[in-house]
This record gives C-alpha cells, sequence and structure tokens, in this order.
C-alpha cells in the first residue's frame, strides 16, 4: 500500500479539506480525490464523509485511524533508519587489494586519503583474484585494486591505472642467454602456478592453453613470496609482476617475457555503487589519492 494516500487522508482530516490538504501536499484537488478513491478501492470499504463544508472520517474510518497512524509512523522509522545507514555507508570505504597493492601502493594512497576524507574510515580488504572480484559482486566492497578481468568485470566498471608487466621467475643460478626470457623457455620445466586465479593472468601468455608450452604445472596455494622462496631453492620456476616481486630479497633471476605480458591494473567497482559510499559520495575527496595512482600509472 502507498503511504502517501494514507498520508494525504490523514491530513484532508486533520485540516477538514481535500483543497487544503492537495495544495500543502503540492497536489491538485483532483489529483488527491482520486487517491482516495483509490485507497477506498484497494480497502474496499468507505473512509471518508465528504460535504461542502469539508471531509471527515466514516465510522469505519475512524476504526482504521489508529492502524494508519500506526503504519505511517513504522514508514518514517524505516526512512530515518535507511538515510541513517546511507550516512554510515557515506563515511566507510571497504577497499579490496591484492598483497602486492596493499604492500607497495595503499599505504601512500591511504596517507592521502586521509588528509583529505578524516571523516570517513577505510578497511582494507587484502586476498586474490576470484576472492576480491566474488566480494565486488556480493557488494561486500565498496571498490578494489585488481587487475582487469573480463569475465570477471561483468556488471562492473573498471578504471584503468597501469599496466603491470609479467616476468619470468627462475632460480639464482641460471645463466641468461639474453636480458628477456622467451616464453618457450618454460617448456618442460617444472612451472609453479602462483595463488589461485593468477592463472588468468598467466595463462594467455602460452597462448591459451598449457600444452603449447608443454610446462609441468603444479597448482599452488602459496603467496607470492613463498612461490619466489621455493624458485630460489630450485623447486621449479614461476610468472608472477614486477609489483609483487619489488623489494623481495630472495636469490632468484627476475627477466622479462619474451613475448612481453602484463596485467591490466585499475580500481574496479560495482555500477551500482557509484551512486553510494564515501566512494562516490565525495569525489574531490579521492582527488589526492587518485592523482597518487595516477603518478604510479605514468612511471615507465
Amino acid at each position: 500500500m502507498d503511504t502517501k494516500k494514507l498520508e494525504a487522508l490523514v491530513l484532508a482530516v486533520e485540516r477538514g479539506s481535500l483543497t487544503a490538504a492537495a495544495q500543502e501536499m503540492g497536489y491538485t484537488q483532483s489529483g488527491l480525490t482520486n487517491m482516495m478513491n483509490a485507497l477506498e478501492g484497494e480497502l474496499g470499504l468507505n473512509l471518508l464523509l465528504r460535504s461542502k463544508s469539508g471531509v471527515s472520517l466514516t465510522p469505519t474510518g475512524e476504526a482504521l485511524l489508529p492502524y494508519m497512524h500506526s503504519l505511517l509512523r513504522e514508514s518514517r522509522a524505516l526512512e530515518q533508519a535507511a538515510e541513517a545507514l546511507q550516512q554510515r555507508s557515506a563515511q566507510l570505504l571497504r577497499l579490496g587489494a591484492y598483497s602486492s597493492v596493499a604492500r607497495q601502493w595503499v599505504p601512500a594512497l591511504l596517507a592521502d586519503f586521509r588528509q583529505d576524507c578524516p571523516d570517513t574510515d577505510v578497511t582494507v580488504d587484502v586476498g586474490g583474484i576470484p576472492d576480491i572480484y566474488d566480494k565486488l559482486h556480493a557488494d561486500e566492497l565498496d571498490c578494489a585494486i585488481v587487475s582487469y578481468s573480463e569475465t570477471r568485470c561483468q556488471g562492473l566498471s573498471f578504471v584503468p591505472l597501469r599496466d603491470d608487466p609479467l616476468v619470468a621467475i627462475l632460480p639464482g643460478l641460471y645463466k641468461p642467454s639474453a636480458q628477456d626470457f622467451p616464453v618457450t623457455g618454460f617448456r618442460g620445466q617444472e612451472f609453479l602456478m602462483p595463488s589461485a586465479g593468477f592463472e588468468a593472468d598467466i595463462t594467455p601468455i602460452f597462448g591459451q592453453s598449457m600444452d603449447k608450452v608443454a610446462a609441468r604445472v603444479r597448482y599452488t596455494n602459496l603467496d607470492d613470496a613463498a612461490i619466489v622462496s621455493m624458485v630460489e631453492h630450485k623447486l621449479g620456476v614461476s610468472i608472477l609482476s614486477e609489483l609483487v616481486v619489488q623489494d623481495m630479497n630472495y636469490h632468484v633471476r627476475v627477466l622479462p617475457l619474451d613475448p612481453p605480458c602484463s596485467r591490466h591494473l585499475g580500481i574496479a567497482m560495482a555500477e551500482r555503487r557509484r551512486g553510494f559510499s564515501a566512494l562516490s559520495a565525495a569525489p574531490r575527496r579521492w582527488s589526492r589519492a587518485y592523482t597518487r595512482l595516477s603518478r604510479i600509472r605514468s612511471r615507465p
């Protein structure tokens, strides 16, 4: 039931006039009259007595009046609660990120953001590719810094930030014959596939099929540092990104791939979230943080 009709009826009775109620609510008198007729039709009851001197409730209307007031109070309480939740949402940003992004980018981003948004709390949820995308689609995150995936980005908006080159991770004793590592060099190698979801970035390097390179793929559930440590101990080879291995102190050889390949990092958010939360409620406040990310994007 449309509570506007009940609100109009109660106001008309309080004012004693449909005309006065219509003026106060911004309706025409005929429009308000149609609303009252529709309300009586919905209930199947006569609620108003109409006369030249104004309007009043019928005995049936009088009997239902307490319930009308109760329903209107509940409706206002619902609106107030929703508004309070919107305000709370506007003061909280739920950010998702890969561990490498959380380590290399997020601290500087949050330092800038905190200066511009001291009244907005930020939570950071670190996870892998499928986990973060699942949380975006489930509205458990407002936005996330992730690599682009055409399939997983369905229903999301994506703002590109920068390409993060993928690199070969080889044992430290490997003697390169060139400045880069050919993808065909993985043929026959014990290949350590990083944590769940990373294969979406790696598999296209092998021509959409691992069989074309014939590496002995070992799927793992290890974090980035563990993968690098495994390679250091000559347990296999792998592919990670420059951002992942940046500042890692392991005795491994890191070489660009031939042909070159990158993962495309950016900010993903659900389309329905564009009108809500701190992310869109105060776009100016994101300017400094976005500038920081823009600088990252422009680095060679």
